[in-house]
């Protein structure tokens, strides 16, 4: 998938000597689900889904939250009002939500906006409260353990494989850089004359490299970015659109 190239920070694997020579903070811990919404600022449905994304994000910190903005909008004519290009829609997202529609996906299929995936796994749309939250109940599994801890100015990420099999052959560690908030005043489209707030705006992805096939840790760090409205998550999963296995996210 094209989105493994947009990463240009350095991208280095620690040794061991390495490592005790960092200062660390605490590590994260993985987290039990992660909500990915599709969405754009030229769809007028969009919004509401939007505002409970926001809100479940205020309700569970240990919630992997991303928002991934489609680019498949941008060029829908809205009458007198035009078109919108939102400014954090890439085409690799929306290969991303059409890859999910081509794996299969429990719920409601198929590419709209605004969707919710929970876990890889489950679709719905992404303002249907009772389905996001129904399928949030349903916890990732526990075949690989992924944590993040910052070491001066670094992300180490430790990756465990717990289940050395057809479950985790081919699953990578990817890294999700996003943006912590952002406020858009959009000026045409669907949306014209609205001022809306997105929460963890996905900028970039990158993958780190394979779950190791053994029982044994693999740490890796990239460079934290010195931005302090930037933040990323780890996803453990294969090809980057099938059922998560893991997720944790990057402190701070």
């Amino acid at each position: 998938m094209s989105g493994r190239n947009f990463l240009t920070n350095p991208l280095k694997r620690l040794t061991a000597a390495t490592v005790l020579g960092l200062v660390l903070l605490s590590p994260v811990a993985q987290a039990d689900s992660v909500l990915e919404l599709f969405t754009s600022h030229g769809c007028s449905s969009c919004p509401p889904a939007e505002a409970l994304f926001n809100k479940l994000i205020e309700q569970d910190d240990s919630l992997i939250a991303l928002e991934y903005h489609v680019d498949y909008w941008n060029t829908l004519v809205h009458g007198s009002a035009g078109s919108w290009v939102d400014p954090f829609s890439q085409p690799a997202f929306s290969m991303r939500q059409r890859a999910y529609d081509a794996a299969g996906l429990d719920g409601r299929g198929g590419v709209y906006t605004p969707q919710a995936v929970i876990n890889g796994s489950y679709a719905s749309v992404g303002s249907d409260r009772t389905r996001v939250t129904k399928a949030l109940e349903l916890k990732l599994p526990d075949t690989v353990e992924v944590s993040v801890e910052q070491a001066d100015n670094n992300w180490q990420i430790h990756v465990k494989n717990n289940n050395v099999g057809p479950a985790t052959r081919g699953a990578e560690v990817w890294l999700v850089r996003y943006l912590k908030s952002v406020d858009t005043k959009i000026t045409a489209g669907e949306n014209k004359g609205r001022h809306v707030q997105n929460h963890h705006v996905v900028t970039s992805v990158e993958s780190l490299g394979s779950v190791p096939l053994t029982e044994e840790d693999e740490v890796l760090y990239a460079s934290v970015d010195s931005d302090p409205n930037t933040s990323c998550a780890i996803l453990i999963q294969n090809d980057f659109h099938s059922p998560i296995l893991a997720a944790a996210r990057c402190p701070g």
